[in-house]
Formats: structure tokens, C-alpha cells, sequence
């Protein structure tokens, strides 16, 4: 993951977690990610959680303030990776 890609707007998707998380889910095809992102948030970590989907599907969970070490816009944030081919998705939580 290339650090000045998820810094470029145009490559992010902002989500509600308490409204639309459930919602990505079952449009990506994921099964566990409104769990997953809500272990994450509850208890983060460095190295976040990796989710594998139907055919051959695969995404990163992570925090990247805390992956890179530094902070980025929204970093604090969790973000949901799947490939370059595809937008990222900003998971976050109105405190």
C-alpha cells in the first residue's frame, strides 16, 4: 500500500460506521467486516485484520496513522483496502 495513494482524494470513500458499515458489507461481499472494523476500532492495532471474501477476495483493514507511523488526513481512521483497482474506503465513528 503506497502511502500517497490513500493520501489522494480521489481514491477514498467515506463511511458512516454506525449507518452504512452493515450496508458495505453486504455490497462488497464481505462477511465479518461490521465486526471486524468494530474489533479494530475497539481494540486497534499496527497490524489490523486481513478479510477474505467469496472468490478469491481479499481486504486490509488498518488504521495508518499507526501502520506508518505518522499521521495522514483522516488517518486515525480505519480503512478498508482492496487493491488499487478500487477505491478505499474510510470507516469512521462520530465520537
Amino acid at each position: 500500500m503506497n502511502i500517497q495513494w490513500l493520501q489522494d482524494e480521489n481514491n477514498l470513500v467515506y463511511i458512516n460506521a454506525e449507518k452504512d458499515l452493515h450496508r458495505l458489507e453486504v455490497q462488497l461481499q464481505l462477511p465479518g467486516l461490521e465486526e471486524a472494523a468494530t474489533e479494530l476500532h475497539n481494540h486497534p492495532t499496527k497490524e489490523g485484520l486481513t478479510l477474505k471474501g467469496p472468490r478469491r477476495t481479499t481486504a486490509r483493514l488498518f488504521i495508518p496513522d499507526l501502520l506508518y507511523g505518522k499521521k495522514i488526513e483522516m488517518g486515525e481512521n480505519i480503512f478498508l483496502f482492496m487493491g488499487e483497482m478500487s477505491e478505499c474506503y474510510v470507516i469512521y465513528w462520530i465520537r
